[in-house]
């Protein structure tokens, strides 16, 4: 017994010791990394996470267009500007304005509509976070209906806002800025124009007057969207300062619906772009009663200025005008204002512009 005992034992050890033999140098064990030790991770603090699309506050402050001096009614030396039945241009820099023509005149201003339309959007996402520029928008029955310039939308698809607001800056497309309008008024468009009459009369723009959020006609000229030459440039200013409404304003061609049978081609209506040296924008437009109308925004040398006209008979004819009242404009050296110090005092400048006015063309 005591034999067998230590046969057995004998056997265990020798069976144990090609175990560990087996395991450490035949068959190595795996070794795997040590785990690095981490601290729990901060509370997030969402006031510290930047919006997705830039879009800052606009911290400029708009002081009022300078009249002293402007060449007022047709421009002798560009001939054509007798087919505007307004206009005005002005060096947003030093706020002169070089040439008026009617320039707080309400007239119709057709598509030039839009540019109030991203105005209201872009200063609403300034103030909304749960809306960005990647939001989807499911295309309305009401929208769908709207005609003219359009891209052609169908219920059954939905789109980013950011491609809505390429189509209503670019290809000026109505269909897109009504779904949009109707998206911003919770579901009443008419809750959206509401907000367009609101913010036109705390900006104080002259003549301006909103029915609908694209610029389509009304059924009598009384309907008609309307705004005048001076309201139409502090617009385009405005939207100069908001980085994606001017990228939108000077893409002279993009697309939408990209990778699918629908593809569509965003062309910017404004051929002064590309064609005329430092336009960067803004926005055309056309009615029956609007005639051609444009307002250009422009850059050389980094002397900015905006161009607003309006009642051409043709586009050509309108960019003619206005690339030849911008070549006029910046070949003007600044006018020294020697007007007496209290006509330059805040709450005059009406009473200026209607002296001024007055002086030059008879009532």
């Amino acid at each position: 017994m005591k034999k067998l005992l230590i046969t057995f034992s004998i056997v265990a050890v020798v069976i144990v010791a090609h175990v560990i033999l087996l395991r450490h140098f035949i068959f190595p064990e795996k070794k795997t990394p040590p785990v690095e030790e981490t601290k729990p991770a901060d509370p997030i603090d969402n006031s510290k996470i930047p919006p997705p699309q830039d879009i800052p506050v606009v911290k400029h402050k708009y002081s009022p267009f300078n009249y002293r001096g402007a060449v007022i009614g047709d421009l002798p030396t560009v001939p054509t500007s007798k087919d505007a039945t307004s206009g005005i241009l002005v060096d947003l820099g030093s706020r002169k304005v070089l040439w008026a023509k009617n320039p707080r005149k309400a007239v119709a201003i057709a598509s030039m509509t839009k540019m109030m339309t991203e105005l209201i959007i872009f200063e609403d996402l300034e103030n909304r976070k749960d809306v960005t520029l990647e939001t989807q928008i499911q295309v309305t029955k009401s929208a769908y209906k709207i005609g003219g310039s359009q891209i052609w939308l169908d219920p059954r698809e939905s789109f980013s806002l950011e491609d809505l607001l390429k189509a209503v800056m670019i290809k000026s497309a109505n269909d897109a800025a009504y779904l949009v309008a109707e998206y911003f008024g919770n579901g009443d468009v008419y809750a959206f124009v509401e907000k367009m009459n609101t913010r036109s009369m705390e900006l104080k723009l002259p003549g301006a007057k909103f029915y609908n959020p694209h610029g389509l006609p009304g059924d009598t000229a009384a309907e008609d969207n309307t705004c005048s030459p001076e309201g139409c440039a502090m617009l385009a200013e405005r939207l100069l300062d908001i980085p994606k409404a001017a990228e939108f304003a000077r893409t002279k061609l993009d697309y939408i619906r990209v990778g699918t049978p629908k593809q569509t081609a965003l062309a910017n209506h404004n051929h002064l772009i590309g064609a005329c040296a430092g336009v960067n924008g803004m926005k055309t437009g056309w009615i029956q009663r609007s005639g051609f109308c444009i307002t250009a925004t422009c850059e050389r040398a980094g002397r900015k200025m905006v161009a607003v006209v309006t009642g051409f008979p043709s586009y050509k004819t309108r960019d003619a005008f206005v690339a030849k009242l911008l070549d006029w404009g910046y070949r003007q050296k600044p006018v020294e204002d020697k007007a007496p110090a209290e006509a330059t005092q805040p709450g005059n400048e009406e009473k200026n512009l209607e002296d001024l006015l007055n002086q030059v063309v008879p009532k």
